[in-house]
C-alpha cells in the first residue's frame, strides 16, 4: 500500500506522511506541518499516474 502524500498550499512542496512533522502551533493536537516551511496548511495530493509528467529539462513550446 502506497504512503499518503500531501502537498503544502504555501510552499507547493509534495512531501509523504512519514516525512511530515507536528505543528509548533498547536503541539497538543496532531495536526501535521509541512517538513520544508513549517506550515501547517496542507492537504492530500491528489497524484493521478495516468496524467503525463512535464519534463522540465526540455524547452516548452512556446520558445521562451
Amino acid at each position: 500500500m502506497a504512503e499518503a502524500r500531501f502537498v503544502c498550499l504555501i510552499c507547493r512542496h509534495v512531501f509523504p506522511e512519514s516525512r511530515a512533522r507536528l505543528s509548533p502551533v498547536e503541539p497538543e493536537e496532531d495536526h501535521l506541518a509541512c517538513p520544508r516551511c513549517g506550515s501547517s496548511q496542507i492537504e492530500p495530493y491528489p497524484f493521478d499516474p495516468d496524467v503525463p509528467v512535464q519534463d522540465l529539462l526540455e524547452p516548452d513550446e512556446e520558445g521562451t
